[in-house]
């Protein structure tokens, strides 16, 4: 046996740690050839399953139509009752064209962006698909696309925009599909005749026309390369709009023209080198118009906003869109807008938002005077609010934050600023004010100071939850009466308008209450209620806002019957313009009206889009804002409810003026109920009217010598005081003689009996009067002589048999007393009529300037009667 031989034990020591080692290396290989295996295994099983997946739906994708290619499906509108009231397809506005009337440079700018292989391919491009992230990040987002043309006329005519691998799936195998049965001219013609482009327009042709006003013939590569860059997102490379952003995204266009060879580098420079807006020339295409024209534009709009939906969609992809649209309110609001313009200047605009006020759907949208597919008066323009501000910056969030209540006193002084001094319109100031009649009658000093106290970040927090974009730090105190730098529209204001008639609840307006897709897939459209106030500062502010209407400056918008509450609002010239154009120094601007109910929601503004020589607002034009809104209003169907007071409000009585509670002795007129948060503090009692101290020192005593009672009394004077003097005689009723301004009373010439008196101090400027004092005298018969006859019960006038009627003043067969006889007064011709009065307050026959009896002042008492 060989030396070298070992056993298989001497092998097994003589290799240390070997035993493990060839474990794993005699495992190692089966181990990983099994799970190779079953990776293999499992990769076939699911390409198979792959394979037929995608055979089922590609088996199951629609039929390609030949009428769907060439023509788009129509989308639906339907009103808030599910009733469709119009189509919406693209051919309001849309000039077809053929392939061959399109110049070359316009196709090939086209091709070069989206699909530069289209001449090549059979529907899909396997090298754009991996070659597209790598061109987005060398020519810069959106410079290429993975679809091919023919993926994009297919998802633009047979299916939907919907992001999933079904579509995906179906949209190439339709793609392939179509290169079958049409030329790669018939395609591209397709797609340049449907391609949306913006502005409403659709189509090569139609795009020409309305950004160039040119004939799609005619356009030069420059015009061909903005047109090519605009089906990628219409509205934000819009060169009417976004021109640097519209030149930006030509250039790229250029670049990828010249890049492919379509081009020379010195003809993408030499294009470049024009700036877009020297390139734009609108052009305008005759449309038919069609009922609810402004609503319509408005769903346009809006559906750009909903995820997963293209503003193109609502023009090819068949779409059922359920809306918000009150057929009555839209038909209203379009006949008085076109009631109050017809006849006017022709530049003379209106725009009017109509939401509803618990939900935020527009239930109608008035732009201008019709005629045309457009909302830019109800939602586009941008002006200055003036005092409809008011509400949303100043007042709503001093109490908001502050808990001010409506009766809180503000200061209506002129304000100083740096470089303006600001007041209310007509320059006049009243003092002390409260917030709620602060608002009712437009002041423009308390608004500054209000939003001055709460500051620019609180206001312009409060403001943005409503729907508004203010920054505080350029938020400054001329935006408290709606000097805004920018502006904002109709739909804007009345969004926010909303808030208060709903207890504090914004929901965004919409338009749009869910879509619809051939597919039978669902969009719905909830905007989110969100509580952007307290439901107190909605209910408060809405409180004021009703005296806005029924006592304000809102009164010719208000409509008899309805809970309205709402505000006006006016924008002047700047005095530059007021001197280059002519315009006189109160011409109006721009006229608004915002208001609602717990139903409705409108906001209306009127003027001229640009300023010029005779474009402003006169007089009469001012108030045509709250007349629109009254006759829209008017016709509504409004549920007639009134706006419910939250629990966290209590009212509490006011006295007018003071920002005090009213006391026990405030007048009924100088009373107010305002509103308080609950459970804040509430003001003292005002002490501005007190009950008149009493008669002090009364006393009633006989002159002998003058033959007359004198009544003396003290009083401390004040300022519109007099006093009510009454008597009775032999303790018969109290009647009312005299109201004097003296202290002292005279009754002349009395007869024998007892005589009782009552003196009362009136505040005539407070409407109070302090309790009665009273004093009593008794005039004795002369000695030796009885009472007249038929003069002893008590009570009975000298003259009068007891237990009958005095005579009337004046009756025939009555004797006048004779002068000196009880109830004469002295001058007095007996059967005569006293001298009349003299100042208010003066007893019959005393002189207003002149005291009679030796300056004795005193009332003359006429004869007692029961």
């Amino acid at each position: 046996m060989s030396k070298d031989y070992r056993s298989r034990m001497e092998r097994r020591q003589s290799s240390d740690g070997s035993k493990p080692a060839n474990k794993t290396k005699t495992k190692k290989p089966r181990g990983g050839r099994n799970w190779k295996k079953t990776l293999l295994l499992l990769a076939v099983i699911l390409g198979i399953l792959g394979l037929l997946t995608v055979g089922v739906i590609a088996a199951t994708s629609p039929k390609l139509d030949p009428k769907e290619l060439e023509t788009p499906v129509s989308s639906k509108i339907m009103d808030m009752n599910d009733k469709e009231v119009s189509l919406v397809a693209g051919d309001e506005k849309r000039i077809r064209v053929k392939i061959n009337e399109i110049p070359e440079p316009v196709q090939n700018a086209f091709i070069a962006t989206e699909d530069v292989r289209f001449r090549q391919h059979s529907g899909i491009d396997v090298r754009r698909i991996a070659g597209a992230a790598f061109a987005n990040v060398r020519e810069g987002f959106g410079a290429e696309g993975a679809s091919t043309i023919s993926q994009q006329v297919i998802k633009n005519t047979v299916l939907t925009n919907e992001k999933s691998l079904t579509r995906k799936i179906r949209e190439a195998y339709l793609s392939v599909q179509l290169e079958q049965k049409y030329s790669k001219d018939q395609i591209l013609e397709m797609y340049l005749n449907k391609i949306y482009f913006g502005n409403g327009a659709y189509g090569i042709a139609t795009a020409a026309k309305v950004y160039f006003d040119k004939d799609v013939s005619e356009l030069e590569v420059q015009e061909a390369a903005l047109l090519a860059g605009l089906p990628k997102a219409p509205s934000y490379y819009d060169p009417t709009r976004n021109p640097k952003e519209s030149e930006h995204r030509r250039n790229v266009v250029l670049n990828l023209m010249a890049q492919h060879k379509f081009i020379s580098k010195e003809e993408a420079e030499k294009a470049k080198s024009i700036p877009v807006k020297d390139m734009i020339e609108k052009g305008d295409v005759k449309t038919e118009t069609r009922p609810y024209d402004a609503y319509i534009k408005q769903v346009m709009d809006d559906i750009k906003d909903i995820e997963g939906i293209e503003e193109a969609d609502l023009y090819s992809s068949g779409l059922k869109i359920y809306t918000n649209l009150d057929t009555k309110a839209q038909q209203a609001t379009e006949d008085v807008l076109r009631a109050k313009l017809e006849g006017r200047n022709e530049l003379l605009q209106s725009g009017v938002a109509l939401v509803d006020t618990k939900t935020g759907a527009i239930r109608a949208v008035g732009s201008g005077r019709g005629g045309k597919l457009s909302n830019y008066y109800s939602s586009k323009i941008n002006r200055q609010p003036g005092s409809t501000i008011k509400p949303i910056l100043d007042y709503g969030p001093a109490i908001e934050n502050k808990k001010w209540n409506t009766g809180y006193i503000l200061k209506d002084e002129p304000v100083e600023l740096k470089d303006i001094t600001i007041n209310n319109f007509n320059d006049k100031n009243v003092g002390d004010i409260s917030m709620r009649q602060a608002l009712v009658e437009s002041k423009n000093t308390t608004a500054v100071r209000a939003f001055q106290e709460v500051g620019p970040e609180e206001a312009t927090d409060f403001a943005n939850k409503l729907g508004f974009d203010l920054d505080p730090d350029t938020t400054y105190p001329s935006y408290a009466i709606g000097g805004f730098e920018g502006g904002i529209s109709p739909l804007t204001l009345a969004g926010a308008y909303t808030s208060f008639g709903n207890g504090g609840v914004y929901s965004k307006p919409t338009t749009i209450r869910k879509v619809e897709f051939p597919d039978g897939r669902v969009v719905e459209v909830d905007p989110e209620p969100k509580a952007a106030m307290k439901d107190y500062t909605a209910y408060m502010i809405t409180d004021m806002l009703k005296d806005v209407m029924d006592r304000g400056t809102g009164r010719e918008a208000n409509v008899n019957g309805l809970n309205l509450a709402g505000k006006t609002g006016t924008t002047n010239f700047s005095k530059d313009d007021r001197d280059k154009y002519g315009l006189p120094s109160k011409a109006t601007k721009d006229a608004w009206m915002a208001g609602y109910t717990p139903t409705y929601t409108a906001a209306v503004w009127t003027g001229y889009e640009k300023i010029g020589e005779g474009l402003y607002l006169n007089d009469n034009e001012a108030d045509y804002s709250k007349q629109i809104f009254r006759d829209i209003m008017s016709q509504l169907d409004h549920k007639n409810t009134d706006f419910k007071k939250p629990k966290s409000v209590t009212e509490v009585a006011m006295e007018k003026g003071t920002g005090k509670r009213a006391s026990e002795f405030t007048p009924d007129s100088e009373k107010i109920i305002e509103l308080f948060v609950k459970g804040t503090d509430l003001p003292g009692v005002s002490d501005k009217f007190e009950k008149p101290s009493t008669i002090k020192g009364l006393e009633a005593k006989f002159n002998e010598n003058k033959n007359e009672i004198e009544v003396k009394w003290k009083y401390e004077k004040k300022k519109g005081v007099t006093f009510k003097v009454l008597a009775s005689y032999n303790d018969g009723p109290m009647q009312e003689r005299a109201t004097i301004n003296d202290t002292k009373f005279v009754v002349p010439s009395p007869a024998p009996g007892k005589y009782s008196f009552q003196v009362i101090a009136v505040d005539s400027e407070n409407n109070t009067q302090s309790e009665p004092a009273e004093t009593s005298i008794t005039i004795e018969a002369p000695e030796g002589e009885g009472p007249p006859p038929g003069e002893g019960e008590p009570g009975t006038p000298p003259g009068q048999e007891p237990g009958t009627e005095p005579p009337s003043e004046g009756e025939p067969g009555t004797e006048p007393p004779s002068e000196g006889e009880p109830g004469t007064p002295p001058g007095q011709e007996p059967g005569t009529e006293p001298p009349s009065e003299g100042e208010p307050g003066t007893p019959p026959g005393q002189d207003g300037d002149r005291e009679e009896n030796g300056g004795n002042g005193g009332g003359l008492l006429p004869p007692f009667n029961q």
